[in-house]
């Protein structure tokens, strides 16, 4: 089967650049994988994806990023005689095209819209409604995701798969050696308590600043707050300022993602009490490292954590509050919750990703 791959998210260095290089991966080493054409940024390094993918290179740019998502990957797919043609970041292309799947993450920009920047809510808006109109097939992060769709685009059930992520296999327990590294790095204290992503409102900083800040240096150590700089962070800011314990939060800024499995094992714990989303990946990476996780009850972050995880209403500061303290003072509920985490974690593999996402394109190309 010939399958071409919009890739030009690999260079994002949010969920969805992580998403398209690891699936694009899991199915070049699939036995039964497709071929495939693989449209990558111009100036990004592309991991080695074997004999079966064609790289073709095209600039990155704003301009030139709406020239290829809308017209060019679509020439480029019958020049190609591709089979199916996939748009892995929400929004596929404005015109029909053979056998189109596109992968929708989440729809917190339509119940939320509050949460973006006006424009990017309104064109993300406005283009989601037209690829419900061309697009073969969706895919799904998970369950929450594809109800969401039904709900909100009147799709039918019919026309949405679901394909879980999956947890790289870099990321298991660190070494010593390596602890020690990032510690020293990012000047991070012994214990800490660590949150990991973008800073933005949806994932709930103030309210996690303000439930730890109540708690005393014995019920929660410093916290971490790692990733980079989003859009609308006053709130973050201010909360921040005004912690009592404002000295002991930390932003160490965007970490690499070779480093990360090192950081998510030397904190304590991991707290990512995030108001919506659409799977939820950093919980299970964190689990997957051995670090006990403290996170939602909302949207599809059950699905993600099961009972591997203590969760919470996120809107709840009192429970935020008791349950950082909890996983904190026990040691017993650290270590149930370190090997609940590890098994939990286990589950998710790209490689499942990666076969889901080709009985897709198949079911796309009949």
């Amino acid at each position: 089967m010939n399958v071409l791959i919009n890739a030009l998210q690999a260079g994002n260095l949010s969920g969805t650049g992580r998403y398209v290089t690891e699936l694009v991966r899991a199915l070049a080493a699939l036995p039964d994988g497709p071929e495939m054409t693989l449209v990558w940024p111009a100036g990004q390094p592309a991991p080695g994806f074997g004999p079966r993918t064609d790289l073709v290179r095209r600039g990155s740019g704003t301009f030139r990023r709406l020239l290829d998502d809308h017209w060019g990957i679509l020439e480029l797919t019958a020049r190609k005689g591709a089979e199916a043609v996939h748009y892995p970041a929400n929004f596929g292309p404005s015109s029909a095209v053979r056998g189109l799947v596109v992968t929708v993450h989440d729809l917190s920009f339509v119940r939320h819209p509050e949460w973006f920047r006006l424009n990017r809510a309104l064109y993300y808006r406005f283009m989601l409604k037209r690829t419900a109109r061309v697009a073969t097939r969706f895919l799904a992060d998970s369950e929450a995701t594809a109800a969401d769709l039904r709900a909100f685009l009147r799709l039918p059930e019919d026309r949405i798969d679901v394909a879980p992520l999956g947890v790289s296999t870099h990321f298991r327990p660190a070494p010593e050696a390596a602890l020690a590294a990032v510690r020293g790095k990012y000047r991070l204290p012994e214990r800490f308590l660590l949150y990991v992503g973008t800073l933005e409102p949806r994932k709930n900083l103030a309210r996690l600043i303000a439930a730890w800040s109540r708690l005393s240096r014995e019920e929660a150590p410093p916290l971490v707050v790692a990733g980079r700089v989003g859009w609308k962070t006053e709130a973050v800011k201010r909360a921040a300022a005004e912690s009592p314990r404002r000295t002991e939060i930390l932003f160490p800024g965007f970490v690499p993602q070779e480093e990360l499995p090192a950081l998510y094992s030397a904190a304590q714990a991991f707290v990512w009490p995030s108001l919506f989303e659409g799977f939820g990946l950093p919980p299970l990476e964190a689990m997957a490292c051995g670090t006990p996780v403290v996170t939602s009850n909302t949207s599809s972050l059950p699905e993600a954590v099961g009972d591997a995880a203590l969760t919470v209403d996120p809107l709840d500061e009192d429970a935020l509050s008791d349950a950082i303290r909890r996983v904190v003072t026990d040691s017993g509920l650290r270590a149930a919750l370190r090997e609940q985490g590890l098994a939990r974690a286990a589950l998710f593999s790209w490689q499942r990703t990666a076969a889901l996402t080709l009985e897709t394109y198949q079911r796309a190309r009949s």
